[in-house]
């Protein structure tokens, strides 16, 4: 039998109710949870009032895996916990101010690690005024015409343009002139678990959520936290269920413009969803074709990926149908959770959970640590085929000489591109990643390149914090100098690198690779001589003729004759390259990079400097320069651990 006071400990539990109107509700039905009739339902129970297990009248149903379900005046959802009362997700139900409709006004969900994420419906409308009258014809165009057009550019079907622009999103002014709007949701990371300290994540297509009629694109992918898919996926399974209850409900499917579609979407869309596709197709190629993805049609799992919290363990874990998939440790300093690999997959960065018949073992290499099972997890035993553990010839703290910075559990957390939600300038930070897609065109670009490139040995990067490991060629062994100044994103990368070369058996190749802490090793780095070189100078420095004349000054005695230095920085820093023996053989500003541009399809507001720039430069060979005096102690000083914390979380947002 379960005890009322459970339920009220879910109900009441400090931080499981963060928005005013839920915790106005929840204390009226405190009172009433003792008086309630209950009734048992497919294994669930259902607690309820005025007679009937109607929707309406439905307060609470505890499911068959212990979860709690908490219901307003209306049935719908407003807090899910575990079964001791951790609070999975939270939503605050609204009514439409012109129509008296129902709609989600807020909700956000807790993470494995503890921190939270929000989705602010209706966060952003964006407005654009077209024009037509100058084209030949334009009178006799339709509404459907523009769509088709639309549709040709930017390479998605015609139906999805005349989903999300429908007639009352483009708005004929008259005269061949257009009004186009589009309103869209918004993914935030919620810092301390609340919108007060809010940080935008990603933009989503507008989801009607009071109604479920698709499941949203994240814009931004890359800057959502580890776990948040499978959190917002979790709270878009449970709200879909109570819904179909009233009336059954069309299957969802994957929308936007476009889709972005991957193996990794699939697997945690299939976790929660069944996917249906047109008869004899194979529905993974229709799914990873963003023309086709569309056409899948997804239903609920009759059993959902469940989580479960433990304050003893001080972990999470994720289970299905009694299978456990993943354990996430709460104050773990590393971000990848222990995996179960069943024995057979590679594990990242070798954390593996082995599941036994009373306990399951986090692995992370030979160390262990045993849990026992919580009969409250309902796991099921397991048995593994005989495989022998993969043996690599060194780990990620390899990189480090064995010994990785020390780093903040949380802040660790936040390592990802954070853009601004409007009008304001990208930090560095995030701006690193679209940077290094451009440097990785000029290496398309350039005449001979992968074969100039396959002659050095020795490479140099300093001050690329966010995307060190991009910055690496797994192919080829090579000595790497990494002068890094953020230790979170040094472990970050540091860690990717390694997953990456060991799923391709290329760790070999980088054990000439090391990460330095930049204020202890920067002098001896700069005095030796690299084949290449990647340097991004500080936004801070950019003001600082002197001291960026200095680095360059600096960055040139560093580099070998024939090298090559993918540097970022103001473009006024051009008219000095010639006078320290410097070709020219790439310059972008960022602002017209391709990569930037595909950017503003999403986040059409943001900005960067206009002198902000990428340049690709060749030393020239000593007969063709003038010489260069070597770099003094002032230009090496300019380099001295001063560069800017990198801000991937700011703990004053």
């Amino acid at each position: 039998m379960i005890k009322t006071d459970n339920l009220i400990h879910a109900l009441t539990r400090e931080g499981s109710l963060s928005f005013a109107g839920n915790i106005d509700f929840a204390t009226e039905l405190e009172k009433k949870i003792p008086d309630l009739e209950t009734l048992e339902q497919e294994g669930s129970t259902l607690f309820f009032e005025n007679g009937s297990a109607s929707v309406a009248n439905t307060r609470i149903i505890v499911s068959p895996t212990g979860h709690i379900v908490f219901f307003n005046e209306e049935g719908r959802r407003f807090l899910c916990s575990d079964p001791e009362g951790n609070p999975l997700h939270e939503a605050l139900w609204s009514q439409d101010e012109n129509t008296g409709a129902t709609q989600l006004a807020l909700a956000r969900m807790q993470l494995d690690n503890r921190q939270w994420v929000g989705i602010k419906p209706r966060a952003k409308t964006f407005s654009t005024q077209i024009d037509i009258s100058t084209h030949d014809g334009w009178e006799k165009m339709s509404i459907d015409n523009l769509r088709e057009k639309a549709a040709e550019a930017w390479r998605v079907p015609f139906s999805e343009v005349k989903y999300f622009y429908n007639d009352e999103h483009m708005v004929h002014q008259g005269e061949g002139k257009y009004n186009i709007q589009l309103t869209k949701d918004a993914l935030y990371a919620l810092h301390e678990g609340t919108f007060d300290k809010s940080m935008f994540i990603s933009f989503m297509f507008q989801v009607n959520w009071a109604r479920l009629d698709l499941i949203p694109v994240v814009e931004l992918f890359q800057s959502t936290l580890r776990g948040a898919g499978g959190a917002v996926f979790e709270f878009i399974w449970g709200i879909y269920n109570p819904q179909s209850r009233k009336g059954e409900l069309p299957p969802l499917k994957y929308r936007g413009l476009p889709t972005y579609p991957s193996k990794e979407a699939f697997n945690i869309f299939s976790a929660f969803f069944t996917a249906q596709g047109p008869e004899g197709k194979d529905i993974r190629k229709l799914f990873m074709d963003p023309m086709t993805s569309h056409e899948i049609t997804w239903t609920p799992q009759k059993h959902a990926p469940v989580r479960y919290f433990s304050d003893s363990q001080k972990l999470a874990i994720t289970a299905q149908d009694g299978y456990l998939y993943k354990v996430t440790v709460y104050d773990d300093p590393i971000t990848f959770p222990y995996t179960n690999c069943e024995g057979i997959r590679k594990p990242p960065i070798e954390r593996e959970v082995r599941v036994g018949t009373q306990s399951f073992t986090l692995l992370e290499g030979e160390r262990g640590r045993e849990i026992a099972f919580n009969p409250v997890w309902n796991l099921r035993p397991q048995t593994y085929p005989t495989k022998l553990a993969t043996k690599y010839p060194f780990t990620w703290k390899w990189f480090f000489n064995g010994e990785p910075p020390v780093v903040d559990p949380i802040k660790v957390q936040y390592t990802v591109p954070f853009y601004p939600e409007g009008a304001a300038d990208i930090d560095e930070s995030s701006l690193q990643p679209m940077v290094l897609d451009q440097i990785f065109y000029y290496m398309e670009m350039a005449p001979a390149m992968p074969h100039r490139l396959e002659k050095i040995d020795k490479v140099l990067i300093h001050t690329f914090d966010t995307v060190l490991a991009g910055c690496i060629d797994c192919t080829k062994e090579r000595e790497y100098t990494v002068l890094y100044s953020d230790n979170e994103f040094a472990q970050k990368n540091a860690q990717l690198l390694w997953n990456y070369a060991a799923s391709r058996d290329q760790l070999d190749n980088l054990q000439k690779v090391s990460f330095l802490p930049e204020a202890e090793h920067i002098a001896h780095a700069y005095s030796t001589q690299y084949g290449l070189i990647f340097k991004w100078i500080p936004f801070m420095y950019h003001p600082d003729r002197e001291a960026c004349e200095n680095m360059l000054q600096a960055l040139t005695g560093a580099l070998l004759p024939g090298g090559f230095l993918y540097l970022v920085g103001p473009r006024p820093l051009q008219g000095l390259f010639e006078h320290y023996g410097l070709d020219t053989l790439y310059n972008d500003p960022v602002h017209n990079m391709p990569f930037f541009r595909q950017h503003l399809k999403m986040c059409p507001e943001n900005q960067v400097h206009p002198d902000l720039c990428v340049f690709l430069l060749e030393k020239k060979a000593p007969e063709e320069k003038k010489e260069i005096q070597p770099a003094s102690d002032q230009a090496t000083s300019n380099f001295d651990g001063t560069v800017p914390q990198m801000r991937g979380f700011r703990r004053d947002n």
